[in-house]
């Protein structure tokens, strides 16, 4: 297991202060070598193990950071891609995720809850056993609120996964009707007699 840890580490990315330290090399440094007894006094130890925490937590911060590495155009590209992405109702990776966790907190929890409904029709659509079942779809725009503060992201997500699973083969699939499932059972349960 630590060589594994060791080798993923290896290849992160270099933060954007430009100083081509890795987060690997970051906690390794923030680690040490040795123990803090060669310090001597116990409040310069304290001092020291505050400052590899704090060393430490940087690096980590830095892992976890998807735009750690780019330059400021490329971040600026990112960052505009990402709220475009929010706006028109697709889904979003987990290092877009992050990056609103760690930059935006009140835009993560909006798209966190957009993200989970979207899910949650997409599953209600899969279910489905006839086209005629779409409504689900228009039931979940109807009940969007007025006053919801996502409700631009939330009726884009619901409009993508709509159209999403209209493109799938599960959907040219089904029957029209529930009348078409009962005729294409009754034909088969004739055939077989």
């Amino acid at each position: 297991m630590p060589q594994n840890v060791y080798v993923n580490l290896k290849t992160l990315k270099t933060n954007i202060t430009g100083d081509k330290q890795t987060a690997f090399d970051k906690i390794k440094t923030a680690l040490g070598n040795g123990a803090d007894s060669s310090c001597g006094a116990e409040a310069a130890g304290q001092t020291t193990s505050a400052s590899r925490m704090n060393m430490l937590r940087v690096a980590v911060n830095d892992y976890l950071d998807p735009t750690a590495g780019m330059t400021d155009e490329q971040k600026e590209r990112f960052i505009k891609k990402l709220y475009a992405k929010i706006q028109s109702g697709k889904k979003l990776t987990p290092d877009e995720m992050q990056y609103l966790r760690q930059n935006d907190p009140v835009t993560y929890m909006k798209v966190a809850r957009v993200q989970a409904q979207r899910e949650a029709l997409e599953t209600q659509l899969k279910s489905c056993k006839s086209k005629e079942e779409q409504n689900i779809y228009l039931d979940k725009v109807s009940r969007i609120s007025e006053d919801d503060p996502a409700r631009q992201e939330l009726r884009a997500a619901y409009d993508d996964a709509f159209d999403e699973y209209r493109k799938s083969g599960d959907y040219k699939s089904l029957p029209d009707t529930e009348k078409e499932i009962r005729r294409n059972r009754e034909n088969n349960s004739k055939g077989r007699k």
